[in-house]
């Protein structure tokens, strides 16, 4: 129980119910929003058919040909924040492994403080995309794809495994298609934890990652039960509403993307590797407030998903805590 407060250990103590069993019972709605793109959900090219989604992909500048899970990752990222109320001009949101990807030039014009955080060294520097440059730290003008407040990004070295910073420092954190790269699920869900840990009571953590469609898994992708396990109990956070894994349409399986051979394909959605097929999947989760939890245990009635209503992440970091935020 390191991801909960102490109020809440005492709670469930009280009851004599562990962690794991609320979590078994613990329910998520089915929807967040009863109109609009699902945030919990899969990549497809349904998204591209939704007006306000798209308003999103524009002001990204990203090219509205451009159906690609990277795309859908970014803007699906800000579309989901945005409605959720986490995109205030005082917010401060944490980018972990964020390389210098487009988000954080976007988030500059959008939000008082964007920190965005990656090893900027070793494997990733060797990619086609070449996706952390070390002199992204010194000039991230240089990546900047239209002008962005420079005074509202802030860059640095740091493993998502120990984030250099105090415990509930952010309003939102986000992580797009990295979490996959930090060693394995065990170290993907110590990220999560560190994820919880720096996020505020109230706010919201966006994931996105590679889900196994068809197939056997790989270790740089997750089935979806694991995805369920390792990133979103492990976090001890509670998803805005429910996972919708419905498959991208029939047609893209039958020629999958695969890397080395037609990588620049569009639609680029499903990818495939000998039997397995993936996609992206995004995830967005709230640290609720200890009140909520107290407001839960008190009334003694329906238990939802409390593993979450308990402050998520109150633990203490290994890292040594950051002022430059």
């Amino acid at each position: 129980m390191a991801t909960v407060s102490p109020l809440a250990r005492r709670l469930l103590a009280a009851r004599g119910v562990s962690l794991p069993d609320l979590r078994r019972r613990a329910g998520v709605p089915d929807r967040c929003f009863p109109t609009g793109v699902r945030l919990n959900r899969l990549c497809g090219p349904d998204a591209w058919f939704d007006e306000e989604w798209m308003q999103d992909l524009r002001d990204l500048a990203i090219p509205t040909h451009l159906i690609h899970r990277k795309a859908f990752e970014w803007t699906h990222c800000v579309y989901g924040l945005r409605r959720l109320g986490a995109l205030r001009p005082s917010s401060v949101v944490l980018d972990v492994a964020a390389g210098h990807e487009r988000l954080v030039f976007y988030l500059a014009n959008r939000v008082r403080r964007i920190v965005a955080v990656d090893l900027y060294s070793g494997h990733f520097l060797d990619t086609e995309e070449s996706e952390a440059d070390p002199d992204f730290l010194t000039d991230p003008d240089k990546y900047a794809p239209f002008p962005y407040r420079r005074d509202a990004l802030v860059a640095f070295p740091a493993s998502g495994l120990a984030l250099p910073f105090r415990s509930e420092r952010f309003d939102a954190v986000i992580s797009l298609g990295s979490i996959e790269h930090f060693g394995g699920h065990d170290a993907a869900a110590a990220a999560m934890r560190e994820i919880a840990r720096v996020l505020r009571p109230g706010g919201i953590a966006c994931i996105a990652t590679e889900i196994v469609l068809r197939g056997p898994s790989m270790e740089e992708m997750f089935a979806p039960d694991v995805f369920e396990e390792k990133i979103v109990d492990d976090s001890g956070l509670i998803p805005v509403e429910r996972m919708d894994y419905t498959e991208p349409p029939e047609e893209l399986f039958a020629d999958p993307v695969v890397i080395g051979a037609n990588i620049d394909r569009n639609p680029h959605i499903v990818m495939g590797f000998r039997e397995t097929t993936w996609t992206s999947g995004v995830v967005f989760l709230r640290k609720p407030r200890d009140v909520e939890y107290l407001r839960l245990w008190l009334a003694g009635g329906t238990v939802r998903r409390l593993s979450g209503l308990s402050r998520a992440g109150r633990g203490t970091s290994t890292a040594r805590p950051s002022d430059a935020v």
